[in-house]
């Protein structure tokens, strides 16, 4: 394990974790872990977010949850949302855990919006797409067609089903940030 400070108050710890490197940050109360580093996907898990014994961010009334209570440098404590009965992990085996699949978190903020425009190839027409990656370490994109032929005017075409399983607040927030990240990038959405 390799240690590197970030500034003065985060530290990022190098792990492997099922053959990948792993960037581990070290803050005291909060679990942020970047998994494949170099590409936006990460993890966080702050308290009052929610652990599951799944390997994605579904619902399910066979799924256990657990709503976080405590992050300390060393455990992480939580209680059932079925019975009320606390639960404890140890930080690095929940954080492993996240990164493998046996727990899952949910999606409390985006972090990173990536916008490609995509130029035709297999007798498609050119669209933009638009990538958000959740603190939940999974992505959502949407596709726009351009309008008759313009290269700046774009309209909604489709998107992946992730983001139709959005709740309502997260999918509010999802729809701002892809308008704003398109009009940051010169298009105009209709």
């Amino acid at each position: 394990m390799t240690l590197r400070d970030i500034d003065s108050h985060t530290r990022i710890e190098r792990r492997t974790i099922a053959g990948q490197e792993a960037r581990v940050y070290l803050s005291p109360d909060e679990i942020r872990v970047e998994w494949r580093p170099g590409r936006a996907v990460y993890l966080g898990v702050r308290v009052g977010d929610r652990i599951k014994n799944a390997d994605r961010d579904v619902a399910s009334a066979r799924i256990d949850e657990w709503e976080v209570e405590e992050i300390t440098p060393e455990r992480v404590v939580g209680c059932s949302l079925k019975t009320g009965e606390r639960r404890e992990w140890n930080r690095e085996a929940l954080e492993r855990g996240l990164v493998v699949g046996n727990y899952a978190t949910n999606l409390t903020e985006f972090a990173t919006v990536l916008v490609h425009e995509i130029g035709v190839h297999g007798g498609r027409d050119p669209y933009v797409t638009v990538v958000v990656y959740g603190d939940n370490g999974e992505k959502y994109g949407r596709r726009y067609g351009f309008v008759d032929g313009e290269q700046r005017t774009v309209e909604y075409r489709d998107q992946d089903p992730a983001v139709d399983r959005l709740v309502p607040e997260m999918a509010t927030v999802f729809d701002e940030l892809v308008t704003q990240a398109l009009e940051d990038d010169g298009y105009t959405v209709q």
